[in-house]
């Protein structure tokens, strides 16, 4: 084990697991888009209570978000990650033998509690073992495992769902869970040479005043508030469309199966990693993150139109469009670049969990039961069985969110303000680096 740590590796073998907590945290937020039928039968709820639940996760996903940051600052990311992660596998078993709403709604919501730092955990440990120069390449190749997550989720649990049920298949997750807990235990370090002291010769009482005092000069950066909330728009097409609704939009426009619906969908997921990945090549060459955000917005926003109001388009034909429309919403990852270059490492766990917690806030607790209530809405239909059948329509009214949320995000691309990045590093922080490049 020693070999292993001082080796170069290491910095890559720390961060990566990390990662892979955040393609998890991902894999959760939309395993119930492909359970709908099942969690309507299961839960006797209608369709905008399964946008409710779904959306359960991020009431307290968003909520803990600052909270995390300032925890992961405060005891660093080996302790925070170990301890959430386990709770969550525990939360995640509880979901799957659950039996009334509320079961599972409050499961779902302890879900988003205890997986609330896993990106946040990735992005500073990225920026403890690598150098800084490499962020924006790391906060890529986060997200590009996070996105990952969405179509593992999409296609994986679908298949699953179809083979084992719903209920045998997030038991699977609650053990992997487990597994990736014990495996953290020997590989996380909160730095290259040391783990993070809990008190540092400092009392726990004068800890939380000082970390309070940095919580809230990072809180009063407007640049972090722009960039943020930019991040939020075109990032709220994931949860609301791909992780959720797209299954039953495509699977009704298409007459298609719930696992091809679902793999559909999950393309903007893999078009998104592909452009995450193409955003961190470009990072090492071009230091500008505003016109890609203005053009990566206003190209999805045409895409998206031409996605729900274009009548005939073939399946094979939306694959490639979805694909795009994926790659293009990769933009939303520049608010973490941007966020890197405005503070300090001491605060860098608060920055990340504030930009993260703007990037969630719209799309689950928002769009997801805004579409559902649209949907129920706009229907004329007559219920079969309780249960109405929505009709083209009735999902081009409902889904018009998107469009409008990509055009809000080009309008605030023009108001984000960036420092050009650099590789300097406070004698402090670049001696806890590793050479790692």
């Amino acid at each position: 084990m020693d070999i292993l740590h001082k080796s170069r590796l290491m910095p890559w073998l720390v961060w990566g697991l990390a990662a892979i907590f955040g393609l998890y945290t991902f894999l959760l937020q939309g395993a119930p888009s492909v359970m709908i039928p099942q969690l309507m039968k299961t839960y006797q709820i209608d369709v905008i209570k399964i946008g409710v639940l779904t959306s359960s996760f991020f009431y307290t996903y968003i909520v803990m978000q600052i909270p995390a940051g300032m925890l992961v600052d405060l005891w660093g990311p080996r302790r925070i990650l170990k301890i959430s992660f386990l709770l969550c596998s525990i939360a995640i078993g509880w979901f799957a033998y659950s039996h009334a709403f509320w079961e599972g709604q409050t499961s779902r919501m302890l879900m988003g509690f205890f997986t609330a730092p896993a990106i946040i955990c990735a992005f500073c440990l990225g920026a403890r073992w690598f150098k800084p120069a490499l962020f924006t390449l790391i906060v890529a190749l986060t997200e590009f495992l996070a996105l990952a997550g969405g179509v593992i989720g999409q296609g994986g649990l679908a298949k699953a769902v179809v083979t084992f049920g719903w209920r045998e298949t997030m038991m699977a997750v609650a053990v992997i869970g487990l597994f990736l807990t014990f495996i953290s235990l020997f590989i996380i370090h909160d730095f290259p040479r040391h783990d993070q002291p809990l008190h540092n010769g400092v009392n726990f009482r004068e800890m939380c005043k000082k970390t309070w005092k940095s919580t809230l000069k990072v809180l009063a950066i407007k640049k972090l508030w722009v960039s943020g909330i930019y991040g939020g728009l075109v990032f709220g097409i994931f949860p609301a469309f791909a992780a959720l609704w797209g299954v039953p939009y495509f699977a009704k426009r298409y007459a298609i199966s719930v696992d091809l619906s679902a793999m559909l969908a999950s393309t903007v997921f893999l078009g998104a990693c592909f452009g995450i990945l193409t955003l961190g090549w470009i990072s090492v060459y071009i230091t500008r993150c505003r016109p890609i955000m203005i053009g990566g917005s206003l190209i999805s926003f045409f895409l998206s139109c031409a996605m729900i109001y274009i009548p005939y388009i073939p399946l094979k034909a939306m694959f490639g469009l979805i694909f795009i429309f994926g790659f293009f919403l990769s933009s939303y990852s520049l608010s973490f670049a941007l966020a890197d270059t405005w503070v300090p490492h001491s605060t860098k766990g608060v920055a990340m969990g504030f930009t993260n917690m703007l990037c969630i806030i719209f799309g689950a607790p928002l769009y997801q039961p805004l579409i559902g209530f649209l949907l129920k809405w706009s229907c004329n239909c007559e219920p079969i069985n309780k249960i109405n059948i929505y009709a083209h329509n009735d999902y081009a009214v409902a889904l018009s969110i998107l469009p409008i949320s990509l055009l809000l995000s080009f309008i605030l691309a023009f108001f984000v303000k960036e420092n050009r990045r650099s590789d300097k590093q406070s004698p402090e922080g670049h001696s806890r680096m590793h050479a790692s490049s």
